[in-house]
């Protein structure tokens, strides 16, 4: 019998999740990432964010955003953004947020256009307009990212 592969860790995990049973999941995603599988670097991070079937651990879920990011995960990019915006530090916040959106998060867009609004919509206008419109148009955009853009717009006299 073969070995069972990175990516059979994480199907498993992913199952497991969606089966409820989330220690038997996060057992199975940390398998996967300890084989490298990048997404499940991210999920083993948002399961010790979350306190998904293990006590919640804000500081080593970064550590596994980190390492998710590093490894060319989205989800990582996005998710070590959220952690710096949380506490505050918007020049991490938009240097994560940046890499999620290059890579094709059109969600990170929506988040860069709320940071430059929250550090002053008359300071940094044109950034706040242009992500907030990439976040309308980018392809990789939630119903509800695309939906909340559109509002922040209109808030700023820009709607359609």
């Amino acid at each position: 019998m073969q070995e069972p592969t990175r990516d059979d860790w994480f199907s498993a995990a992913n199952d497991a999740w969606d089966a409820g049973a989330h220690k038997k999941a996060l057992s199975l995603f940390l398998k996967a990432a300890v084989a490298g599988e990048p997404h499940a670097l991210n999920s083993v991070g948002y399961f010790l964010d979350h306190g998904i079937g293990v006590k919640q651990d804000s500081t080593a879920a970064r550590q596994w955003y980190r390492k998710a990011a590093r490894a060319g995960d989205i989800a990582g990019c996005a998710n070590l953004a959220i952690c710096y915006r949380d506490e505050g530090n918007f020049r991490w916040a938009r240097y994560w947020f940046e890499r999620a959106y290059a890579a094709g998060d059109g969600d990170a867009a929506l988040e860069l256009g709320r940071l430059f609004l929250w550090e002053g919509p008359h300071k940094n206008h044109r950034k706040v307009v242009d992500y907030l419109t990439k976040a309308m148009a980018a392809p990789q955009v939630t119903p509800n990212g695309r939906e909340e853009a559109g509002k922040l717009l209109k808030s700023l006299g820009l709607g359609h």
